[in-house]
């Protein structure tokens, strides 16, 4: 047993080989399921029908629609009204378009500020009438009262 040669363990020592081979059994594979499925389809008495890969390099009939026809017309349709104009016309339209997206944008901070704005002026309002003291330095309740019942018809209605 001291002269003999060691047992390789690894199946293949090219990984490459092993991955033909690999492939090779999967395509067998296929191919053989393929054939009974079509077998089996005979066997019941339908007709065997055609691979998928072929259904879709199919040309379609007179009677069925295609998305593809259904679409041609309207780009045809867009491409026609976007052609009459001119390209001045076409940058005038966007030029257009751009200012009333930034006045939309203008407009919109404005309205965002002014609501900033009235909030900071009510708030220092509430906390000039909160801040009010009696001539011994106690807090009169009768602001904070009142800002309580505010909050409390407020949450009501």
């Amino acid at each position: 047993m001291s002269g003999g040669r060691k047992f390789d363990s690894k199946k293949y020592k090219d990984l490459r080989d092993f991955k033909s081979k690999e492939i090779k059994r999967s395509l067998v594979h296929r191919a053989r399921l393929r054939k009974n499925y079509f077998k089996l389809i005979e066997k019941e008495g339908g007709r065997p029908s055609t691979d998928p890969v072929d259904e879709l390099k199919k040309e379609p009939t007179k009677g069925e629609n295609t998305h593809r026809e259904t679409k041609g017309p309207r780009h045809e349709r867009n491409d026609v009204k976007k052609s009459n104009l001119t390209y001045y016309e076409k940058s005038q339209l966007i030029k257009q378009r751009k200012e009333e997206k930034r006045q939309a944008i203008l407009q919109d901070v404005r309205e965002r500020r002014d609501k900033i704005e009235k909030s900071n002026q009510q708030r220092d309002r509430m906390k000039e009438k909160l801040s009010q003291k009696t001539k011994h330095g106690q807090p009169l309740m009768g602001p904070r009262i009142n800002n309580l019942l505010d909050k409390i018809k407020k949450d009501m209605s």
